[in-house]
């Protein structure tokens, strides 16, 4: 657990009862969140205060940060009792994954469907039989994860061993989950395990033509994320101090998108982050389109664009901007002055009306020898009527709404975007990757109303 701080023993004994705290760890601020009224019969679930410090993984211990955080929270809102700890990373690199499947567009693309999902950075990705210089280029990503799958239930299999086989060959040890044809799971497993790999097998993430199951292999990559994210250089001593499993930021982001869809229907969350940006829709598209569709889509999906944020991504940002709309200079990570303001709004608004419009399908038309024929690829979102800002610099930075606003469709075009009516909100308490951790230990009744509190839905 968090060390408790506040003082001697008389102020311990005065300790605010909580339910919970939830630290956000990323790279370079560690954010600690404290709830109340999670459990019991009538219970109010409330957001009691967050306290912020820099992240101290560099310093070798990622408590030190945690506690510095803790601190914060509690010069704010008085000494805490012992409760529930739990935490979200996307500190130590995050999750660095690489993923192999058989054909790009079906078990590949499942695969990196499943590892985006989990909160994975995917660093490269194949199809076919892995060739010396993907080795290289393995290497070369410094996955903490792979994924390898391939071949439906019941059908290819050479293709899937032979990658294992050239897996064990590589010079690095990272945990490898198995997703693929579960005939020679067994065999897969085997083979790599005498290699000295951790091997962690699940579910075929594409069992069959046009099937995505890629759930399992989402839970599986958390499981083996958390194993890794203790090993790593600064975060050892996170296991001491937390109660339950450690996810990756982005997918407890995703895992709370699921569950406010849940209620209020399909979604799209923005995410933009300094060095990324991460846009996670929930929805099955609209039913006038899902018949133009050419290949099967998740009904939770998240793309992460790498070369849109406002502090570490900023100079290729402003470079992408219209020479009238670039800001004099980047802004820096926490901007204060109002032209460090209005540069990040800037850079953040770019950001996310396009990751929105990269995360989006859109309309094609073919011409074939019966006429033209118009056709859905990609993802779908004209069915997402709420489109909620998250992270920083959405939530903190004036603008959050409007940047939304300019992320819907308009009218005409071609791209499957929210529709222009689509409702947009903020999340004011920054809560919603806490809340995807508090679900593992809460009812989802509760940590909906946190999440609806905070958009003000």
């Amino acid at each position: 657990m968090i060390a408790q701080s506040a003082g001697d023993g008389r102020a311990a004994g005065r300790a605010r009862p909580v339910d919970a705290l939830v630290a956000e760890i990323g790279s370079t601020t560690t954010v600690l969140s404290a709830f109340a009224g999670l459990s019991g019969a009538g219970a109010t679930p409330i957001l009691v205060g967050q306290g912020v410090a820099p992240t101290s993984v560099e310093d070798g211990d990622v408590t030190v940060g945690v506690d510095a955080a803790r601190a914060d929270l509690e010069a704010q809102v008085g000494a805490l009792a012992s409760c529930v700890t739990l935490a979200t990373s996307s500190a130590a690199g995050g999750l660095r994954m690489t993923v192999h499947g058989l054909t790009q567009r079906m078990t590949a693309m499942a695969a990196r469907e499943a590892a985006l999902g989990a909160g994975g950075v995917v660093e490269y990705q194949t199809a076919g039989r892995l060739r010396d210089g993907d080795l290289t280029k393995i290497v070369g990503a410094r996955p903490n994860l792979i994924l390898l799958a391939g071949g439906v239930e019941g059908g290819d299999y050479d293709t899937v061993l032979f990658n294992a086989a050239r897996l064990a060959e590589l010079p690095i040890r990272p945990i490898v989950v198995y997703g693929g044809n579960s005939a020679v799971s067994d065999e897969a497993r085997a083979l790599l395990e005498r290699a000295r790999f951790k091997v962690r097998v699940t579910a075929n993430v594409y069992p069959g033509v046009d099937e995505l199951d890629i759930v399992p292999a989402r839970a599986a990559i958390h499981d083996a994320f958390e194993e890794h994210i203790t090993q790593a250089p600064g975060m050892e001593r996170i296991g001491a101090i937390v109660d339950g499993a450690i996810l990756p930021t982005p997918g407890a982001v995703l895992i709370a998108a699921e569950l406010l869809a849940d209620v209020l229907g399909d979604l799209v969350v923005v995410d933009v982050g300094g060095a990324t940006t991460d846009v996670h829709s929930v929805t099955d598209g609209s039913p006038e389109i899902a018949p133009l569709q050419t290949e099967p889509q998740p009904h939770s999906k998240r793309s992460v664009e790498g070369d849109l944020g406002t502090y570490v991504s900023a100079a290729h940002v402003i470079g992408m901007l219209a020479a009238g709309e670039r800001p004099a200079a980047p802004p820096p990570a926490l901007p204060r002055t109002p032209e460090e303001v209005a540069a990040a709004l800037t850079l953040a608004h770019f950001a996310a009306v396009t990751a929105v419009q990269r995360h989006a399908g859109q309309l094609a038309h073919l011409y074939t020898p019966t006429g033209r024929q118009t056709v859905a690829r990609g993802r779908d979102l004209t069915a997402c009527r709420l489109l909620i800002g998250t992270g920083g610099a959405l939530t903190r930075l004036p603008g959050g709404v409007a940047t939304l606003v300019d992320a819907r469709a308009r009218n005409g075009g071609e791209r499957l975007l929210p529709p222009k009516d689509a409702r947009c909100e903020l999340d004011r308490d920054y809560i919603f990757a806490a809340c995807g951790a508090l679900s593992a230990h809460f009812s989802a009744e509760a940590v909906v109303t946190l999440m609806r509190r905070s958009i003000g839905v």
